[in-house]
């Protein structure tokens, strides 16, 4: 291959199940490759498994690409369109004798493989086939004889390739078998079409995982028989859970839909993705897409399967919250909301801007995930609350009936009196009230559980302000009740 053609990746997932992270990583490396590169990015669709894509897969891959930020500029390709192509080559190969046509029975090959591991030989079809002449073979399939077509493997040939995470791999084609290049039902078989695909796109480099490299030289041999260019192929490593095994739903959700769902951000997603197996210098964690774009280089991909970690992700997710500008959070927030927390989507405080962006500022750091703000929003979600026998046995603890009851009236006159009632306002008011064996911070205790039901939350200040005097009174009041009802209770 030319090093100084146009470069051009793929990515190509097939429509069997959603978008997973190590196929996310995947399109990510192909992605950044061709763009560091001016080349193109195009998204190719291996739906041949008629029996196993599904079309809610497929739509989902596509979707889970444009949350990443993963534009193609060609496709997507379906190889499901493409089987007259894949037809065409085939029998212009038999044509040229760099394949063949075979009618062994699957029973017959059965019986081949099963002799061959008794023998303690690696199974591999032994040639049957071969010595039919063309004419023969062509007569037979014109009476609609049952066969497939397998690539004639040449003997002696070195299939070595120089891959970009690994280096020098060497094969040789006399350990690989006559494959199978088309299915007795039409179809394409995996090596073959995808070879035909990279030839037919242009394709200049493939990253993919390091499962592939036994597909490699099957690949390599086809590309040669037809006299067409090699890519240039680098093999990822492949992501292991923190138990170091291979990574699967035991170590939390695989699928890509999962985690947007559940609150993360694609910019953290892409930049934990590349950090999986790639390293600019060892220490640096922080990308954007576009540092990523200008820094990334398959030579710097490590040769030893990365770990996935849930809770690094979630670091990197509450980085990006957390430095965000206040109006792409507040977006970011209200769109997670309309999508996937239909039930409070209507309530005031998530439907009205001027009360959801001043909440979303309070919340601020707290927010590590946008799933996180149903939790913390969780007081302002309904006009009542219920008060956790955490908050009621925490303030009997703190707070005897007779010193209860004067803390939370001056508490109540002062908020009250409280103009403006808002947070800078509030602040200086409440902070300097005046209760005898009660400091700011037990003050604070009970407002927060006076407001919230819960010992934790946002700050009280900002809690006030956006329930509003009238209802923060009400809440105070219906506190206040409760505790008057435990205290009497418990005397008894």
């Amino acid at each position: 291959m030319t090093e100084n053609k146009t470069v051009i990746t793929r990515f190509a997932p097939s429509p069997t199940g959603f978008l997973h992270i190590g196929g996310a990583r995947t399109a990510l490396f192909n992605y950044l490759f061709a763009k560091a590169r001016g080349g193109k990015f195009i998204l190719r669709i291996e739906d041949t498994d008629m029996q196993r894509n599904s079309e809610e897969a497929a739509a989902a891959i596509l979707k889970s690409m444009k949350w990443m930020g993963l534009d193609w500029d060609e496709g997507p390709f379906y190889q499901s369109h493409r089987f007259e192509i894949y037809k065409k080559y085939a029998l212009e190969m038999v044509e040229r004798g760099l394949a063949y046509r075979c009618f062994c029975s699957a029973e017959r090959l059965d019986e081949m493989r099963t002799r061959q591991q008794a023998a303690g030989i690696d199974p591999k079809y032994d040639g049957t086939c071969t010595i039919l002449s063309a004419g023969e073979a062509s007569s037979r399939a014109a009476a609609g004889e049952k066969h497939v077509i397998r690539f004639r493997m040449p003997a002696g040939k070195n299939l070595s390739f120089d891959d970009m995470v690994h280096s020098n791999l060497n094969f040789s084609s006399d350990v690989l078998d006559d494959f199978v290049i088309m299915k007795s039902d039409g179809t394409p078989t995996y090596n073959f079409a995808v070879a035909i695909d990279d030839h037919d796109m242009g394709i200049t480099h493939v990253i993919r995982g390091d499962d592939h490299i036994s597909n490699t030289p099957k690949q390599i041999a086809v590309l040669n028989a037809l006299s067409f260019s090699v890519p240039r192929y680098g093999h990822v490593p492949m992501i292991l859970g923190s138990d170091k095994s291979k990574l699967s739903k035991r170590h939390g959700a695989t699928s890509l839909t999962w985690y947007e769902e559940a609150g993360y951000i694609k910019e953290a997603v892409v930049n934990y993705l590349a950090l999986l197996g790639w390293s600019l210098d060892g220490t640096s964690e922080f990308f954007t897409i576009g540092e990523l774009m200008e820094k990334f280089t398959p030579e710097r991909i490590g040769k030893t399967p990365s770990v996935f970690d849930l809770v690094r992700l979630e670091h990197f997710n509450a980085h990006y919250l957390k430095n965000m500008p206040a109006r792409e959070k507040f977006s970011l927030v209200k769109n997670y909301i309309a999508a996937y927390m239909p039930d409070i989507a209507s309530r005031p405080i998530c439907s009205d801007d001027a009360l959801l962006a001043p909440l979303i500022a309070a919340i601020g750091d707290r927010l590590k995930l946008l799933s996180n703000f149903r939790q913390l929003a969780a007081p302002f979600l309904s006009d009542s609350i219920e008060y956790s026998e955490d908050v009621i046995n925490k303030t009997v603890k703190d707070f005897p009936p007779e010193k209860f009851r004067p803390a939370i009236e001056t508490l109540r006159r002062l908020i009250t009196g409280a103009v403006p009632f808002d947070a800078p306002g509030l602040e200086p008011v409440l902070r300097s009230a005046q209760i005898p064996g009660v400091n700011f911070s037990k003050s604070v205790f009970l407002l927060r559980s006076a407001l919230t039901g819960s010992t934790v939350s946002i700050g009280v200040f900002d809690i006030l302000a956006i329930l509003g005097k009238d209802l923060s009174l009400a809440r105070i009041d219906e506190y206040s009740k409760t505790m008057d009802a435990t205290f009497e209770k418990r005397k008894a």
